[in-house]
């Protein structure tokens, strides 16, 4: 297996898609020709706490509010089963000091477009939102080694409603391919090959069988052609550019803050900091919301940016 600090862009070299890159963990999750590999991921981190989920339906990611002025949320993955419960699934790389606020806001934005005018008793279907962290996660991993689950209760610790639920997987414990746990269960094997199917090679897979074959097998870049190459490729280099804008900006913050010997100094600093980072998040064409997830600045200081530089 491959060592992911070593991990080289050139995709050609590599067997298999790594699934933690946008492009490559919609196409395998997010498409009715694979739901198959969704519905089987799904089961094996719900079904001890919902029962067995046995089809699902894929929805609209684009998820508008009720006003025109209402922040428009953008899931990654969306879909529905046939007893009602609706499902966000995430892929989360970078760690993010807000994104406990983050999974409220979109599970929140998921309840209030179900309700329907008139409805004195708000009806609305159950909400769970699935959460995969590459990165560890202490406060919202707490104690919890593999997953986190994340319910609404009383001081008396008892359920206050089962309308809501999280989950959080913290990938990080398989980092490297690091094994660490008895792959026997479903949870585990399927946080292990979703963190690191991408550096690995034909060896480690071998002797695989079932369904985690026939996802190894959807993995392979030889599934790709020429046009869904390059956009694995944009993806790939779309998180590495991201990645690296954000250590240069913080390096570059904490530089002038340290010039400047005073608080504000820092302050300024870190500013400058984060605006190099829009900017070259602008240059690489990413949206305004994904700019949003990734620096933790509001729709409306990035288009203030935008306008001060006539981009």
């Amino acid at each position: 297996m491959k060592n992911s600090s070593s991990k080289q862009l050139e995709t050609q070299s590599q067997p298999f898609m790594d699934v933690l890159v946008d492009y490559a963990f919609k196409r395998i999750f997010a498409s009715n020709h694979n739901k198959r590999y969704l519905i089987a991921m799904l089961n094996a981190f719900l079904a001890k706490y919902i029962g067995e989920i046995i089809d699902v339906e894929l929805l609209s990611t684009e998820q508008l509010g009720i006003l025109p002025d209402d922040k428009r949320v953008s899931y990654d993955i969306y879909a529905k089963e046939g007893a009602g419960r609706r499902f966000l699934i995430e892929m989360q790389r970078s760690r993010q000091t807000f994104y406990s606020r983050r999974a409220i806001a979109y599970v929140s934005r998921a309840v209030s477009n179900e309700l329907q005018k008139g409805d004195r008793e708000y009806h609305f279907p159950n909400v769970i939102s699935l959460n995969f962290l590459e990165k560890h996660d202490k406060k919202i991993m707490g104690k919890a080694n593999l997953l986190q689950r994340v319910m609404l209760k009383n001081e008396e610790n008892e359920i206050f409603s089962e309308k809501v639920m999280f989950i959080f997987v913290d990938l990080s414990i398989f980092a490297d391919g690091k094994r660490g746990m008895d792959l026997s269960d479903l949870c585990q094997k399927w946080a292990y090959y979703i963190r690191n199917i991408g550096h690995m090679e034909e060896v480690d897979v071998r002797g695989e069988t079932g369904i985690f074959l026939e996802f190894i097998n959807e993995c392979r870049m030889s599934n790709l052609n020429e046009a869904e190459m390059r956009e694995y490729k944009k993806s790939v280099m779309d998180y590495a550019d991201v990645r690296d804008a954000c250590v240069a900006a913080k390096e570059d913050g904490l530089a002038e803050g340290k010039e400047e010997g005073r608080m504000e100094g820092r302050m300024e600093g870190l500013a400058e900091g984060k605006k190099l980072i829009v900017d070259r998040m602008l240059a690489q064409k990413l949206t305004i919301d994904a700019i949003c997830n990734l620096t933790g600045l509001t729709e409306d200081e990035i288009k203030g940016f935008m306008a001060e530089n006539n981009v």
